[in-house]
C-alpha cells in the first residue's frame, strides 16, 4: 500500500509538470506565431493582431499579456495601433494585477483620440482613472466622468462599468449618497447575462447597495434609540421638575396658611414665658460677658430651656411640622433668637461658644423660608 501511495503520488507530480509545460509551450507558441506573423506581415497586419488579443484577453490574460509585451509597438509608426495597443495594454495588466503601474501610454491614446465620441476613446478614459484609482479620487473621478461622456449610445455594459467605477470612488471620497445613485444607474444598464464578468459585477453592486441599506437602517435604529432615550430624559426631568415645584408650592402654601397661627403662637410663648422667673434672670445676665456669665454658677441653664420650651410649646411643633429637617437644637435656637437673647447668652445656656452659634444661626437662616426668618430673627 505504501508503494503504491508513493506510486500514485508520483504520477500526480508527473501529471501537474505536464500540465505547467503544456501551458508554458502554449503561451511561447502563441507568442512565437505572433512575432512571426508581425515581422512577416509588416505593421499593415498589426490591427489584427490587436483585434485578436482583444477577442481573448478576457479569458486568456496571461497570454494576451504576453503578446502584447512581444511586440515593439512604438517602432510600428502607426499612432492607432498604438493608441489601441496601449488600452489593450492597460487592461490587461489591470486584469491580472488590479493595477496600472504608468499612465504614460493613456496619455499618447488620450491625446490621439482627441475627445472623440468612441468606444476606444472612452475606454482610454476609463483605465486612465483605473490609474488614478487608490491615490487620487478626484482625478479618478474626473477620468471616469470623461469616460461615460464619450460612450457612444448604444454600449450600455460599458456605460454600466463606467458608473460603477465612478460610484466606487464616490464612495472612496465619502460620499455614500452620490454612490449609491451611480450604482444603482449601473445596475439599470449591465446586462448580468452578457458574461460570469458582467454578472459578478451586478453582484458586487447588489451586495454594496445591500450592505449601505443595512449600515443606514442600523444608524437610524440607532438614532431612533438615542433620541428616544434624550426625550425619556427630558421627560423624567419635566416630571421631576413638575413634582419639586409642586412640593415647594405646597410647602410654601402651608406656610403662608400657617403663618397667621404661628406668629399668634410666638407672641403668646412669648407673653408666657415674660411671666416666668427664668425670663428674668435672661434679663439679668444678658448684659454680662462671657467670663462673667461663667462665674454665674447660681443659674439654671436647664431650667431656662424647659421654661422656653413649655412657654412656646405649640409654636415649637408648628415649626417642626413646618421644617421637617431642623432637629431640636436648631428649633431651641429659634426660640432663643426670636426672645433676641445675645449670642454669648445663647451660647451659656446651650454650652457653646458665641462662635459657633453665630455660624449655626447663619446656616440656620439659609434653610428657612424668607418669611419665617425675618419672624424669627429680624
Amino acid at each position: 500500500m505504501i508503494r503504491f501511495a508513493i506510486f500514485a503520488d508520483g504520477i500526480r507530480e508527473q501529471y501537474i509538470m505536464n500540465n505547467y509545460i503544456r501551458t508554458i509551450l502554449a503561451v511561447a507558441l502563441i507568442v512565437i506565431s505572433y512575432i512571426t506573423a508581425y515581422c512577416e506581415t509588416g505593421k499593415s497586419d498589426v490591427h489584427k493582431i490587436l483585434d485578436e488579443v482583444n477577442e481573448y484577453l478576457d479569458e486568456k490574460p496571461d497570454s494576451a499579456w504576453a503578446v502584447l509585451n512581444s511586440l515593439k509597438i512604438s517602432e510600428s509608426g502607426d499612432e492607432a495601433a498604438e493608441a489601441f495597443y496601449a488600452i489593450l495594454h492597460a487592461r490587461a495588466e489591470y486584469i491580472i494585477t488590479d493595477t496600472i503601474k504608468s499612465d504614460s501610454l493613456l496619455q499618447k491614446a488620450i491625446k490621439y483620440y482627441n475627445g472623440e465620441k468612441s468606444r476606444k476613446s472612452s475606454l482610454a478614459y476609463y483605465y486612465l482613472g483605473c490609474y488614478y484609482f487608490g491615490t487620487d479620487y478626484d482625478k479618478a473621478s474626473y477620468a471616469f466622468q470623461r469616460s461615460l461622456d464619450l460612450i457612444p449610445d448604444g454600449n450600455d455594459n460599458q456605460k454600466g462599468s463606467a458608473y460603477h467605477a465612478l460610484g466606487s470612488c464616490y464612495y472612496a471620497n465619502g460620499n455614500i449618497k452620490e454612490g449609491n445613485k451611480a450604482y444603482k444607474t449601473a445596475l439599470t444598464l449591465l446586462d448580468e447575462k452578457a458574461g460570469e464578468g458582467t454578472w459578478k459585477l451586478c453582484q458586487d453592486i447588489k451586495r454594496q447597495l445591500n450592505n449601505d441599506a443595512a449600515e443606514r437602517r442600523a444608524i437610524f435604529e440607532f438614532a431612533l434609540f438615542v433620541t428616544f432615550i434624550i426625550l425619556l430624559l427630558v421627560g423624567l426631568g419635566v416630571f421631576v421638575y413638575v413634582i419639586v415645584r409642586r412640593k415647594r408650592s405646597l410647602h410654601d402654601g402651608e406656610i403662608e396658611s400657617s403663618d397667621a397661627p404661628f406668629e399668634q403662637k410666638l407672641k403668646e410663648g412669648r407673653q408666657k414665658f415674660e411671666d416666668t422667673a427664668s425670663y428674668k434672670i435672661l434679663l439679668e445676665i444678658r448684659s454680662l460677658n462671657e467670663s462673667e456669665l461663667q462665674a454665674r454658677t447660681d443659674v439654671d441653664i436647664k431650667e431656662i430651656e424647659d421654661t422656653v420650651l413649655a412657654s412656646f410649646d405649640e409654636a415649637y411643633h408648628i415649626l417642626a411640622e413646618m421644617e421637617s429637617k431642623l432637629n431640636h437644637q436648631d428649633l431651641l435656637l429659634c426660640l432663643y433668637g426670636y426672645l433676641k437673647v445675645p449670642n454669648n447668652v445663647i451660647a451659656f445656656c446651650m454650652k457653646s461658644v458665641p462662635g459657633t452659634i453665630r455660624q449655626r444661626k447663619s446656616r440656620l437662616q439659609g434653610k428657612l423660608p424668607e418669611d419665617v426668618r425675618v419672624m424669627l430673627f429680624s
